[in-house]
Formats: C-alpha cells, sequence, structure tokens
C-alpha cells in the first residue's frame, strides 16, 4: 500500500484539479451546449452569459485576473447566441461555424505573437507546480500555433459547405465532422509527441525544471 502523500493520494487531487480546469475554461460553452438540448436557445444564452459571469468574478476573486481563454469563450459564446436569436436563417446557421473558427484560430496565433501563447497558458494554470523546462514550452508554442492553423482550415472548410451544402447536408456533416476533426487533432498530436519522445513525453516531471 502506497504511503501517505504518494500517488494514490495525489491522483483524486490531480483529478480535481483537471475537473476545476475544464470547468473554468469551457464552463460557458458547456452550460451553452447542455441547455441548448435540453431547454431552448435563450436559456442556452442566458445561462452560458451568466456562467461567464461568474467564473470571471471567481477568477479576480482568487488569481487578481482573468483568463484570457475563459473571457474569450465566454464572450464568443455570449456574442454568438445572440446573433444565432436574430439571425435565424439557414445562410448564418451555415456560415457561423466558419466565423467561430477563424476568431477562435486568430485568437490562437494571437496568443503566441502578442503574449503568452495560449495552450502555455492552460498548460500551466492546469499544472500549478515548477516551471516548464525551455523545450516543452518551445513546444507548447508550436502546438498553440498549430491548432491556430488548425482552426483556420476547418474555417475554410465550412464556407466552403456554406456554398455547396444544403442547411440539413451541412448540419449532418458537421454533427460528425466537428467532434472528428478535434479527435483527429488531439490523438494525431499524442502520436507525434509519443514518435518524438516516447512515452517520458506524457510524464509531468519531465516537463518540470530539473526533471531528471
Amino acid at each position: 500500500m502506497a504511503e501517505p502523500g504518494t500517488t494514490e493520494t495525489q491522483k483524486p487531487r490531480k483529478w480535481a484539479a483537471v475537473v476545476r480546469f475544464v470547468l473554468e475554461s469551457f464552463g460557458p460553452l458547456i452550460v451553452f451546449v447542455t441547455f441548448e438540448h435540453a431547454i431552448s436557445l435563450f436559456a442556452a444564452i442566458v445561462s452560458s452569459i451568466v456562467t461567464g459571469v461568474i467564473l470571471v468574478i471567481v477568477q479576480i476573486a482568487r488569481d487578481k485576473k482573468i483568463s484570457p481563454f475563459t473571457a474569450y469563450i465566454a464572450a464568443s459564446v455570449a456574442v454568438f447566441g445572440v446573433l444565432d436569436l436574430k439571425y435565424q436563417t439557414g445562410f448564418f446557421v451555415k456560415i457561423e461555424p466558419a466565423i467561430g473558427n477563424a476568431l477562435t484560430g486568430l485568437f490562437f496565433l494571437s496568443s503566441v505573437f502578442f503574449g503568452k501563447p495560449i495552450i502555455v497558458e492552460l498548460a500551466q494554470k492546469q499544472q500549478r507546480a515548477e516551471p516548464f523546462k525551455p523545450q516543452v514550452l518551445a513546444y507548447l508554442r508550436s502546438l498553440t500555433i498549430a491548432w491556430g492553423v488548425f482552426f483556420f482550415v476547418r474555417a475554410s472548410i465550412y464556407v466552403w459547405m456554406a456554398y455547396r451544402l444544403t442547411i440539413d447536408q451541412a448540419l449532418a456533416v458537421r454533427s460528425v465532422a466537428s467532434p472528428a476533426s478535434f479527435g483527429g487533432m488531439i490523438v494525431g498530436e499524442w502520436g507525434f509527441r509519443y514518435l518524438r519522445w516516447g512515452k517520458k513525453a506524457f510524464d509531468e516531471e519531465n516537463a518540470k525544471e530539473g526533471a531528471s
């Protein structure tokens, strides 16, 4: 049996940190999607705005600052939700994901060139430990750029779909292609990391300064 303070006792804390990280980073989006499917678009918009405001207040009280990623998610969900109510047309429904992906790609790339890369911020926020090695920071910076390009590619595909497919066809393709593209990107990055560094690439201790 492991002694107190070892891996077994640290696992619940790690999972709690991951859950808190997901809720703080994607809370408004999770609430929006849940309420939109369970109740209505109006309920989804109101609830996501309230969730975003609560998260901002909590972060200011705890950290004395707002996470740019949390602020972006909260603002984008609220803005696109309101636009959905105002422009309930087939073409807007088809072009909306293109606009959203282009803005997200711009957000990711601008964080690289005008501040801290967003994936570096998210990784450091989740880790809450010693600083990462320089080579890890460089990789996370490159990964942020890769995700930015990924969102621009998705945006261009959605533009093509908006002009070539009917609303029913576009929604059907999006329901499958959207999660599949995210999954493919994540699995592909894991595979690249494993091929380059092996199992140690997934070891948190190897990402810290002073790790063996």
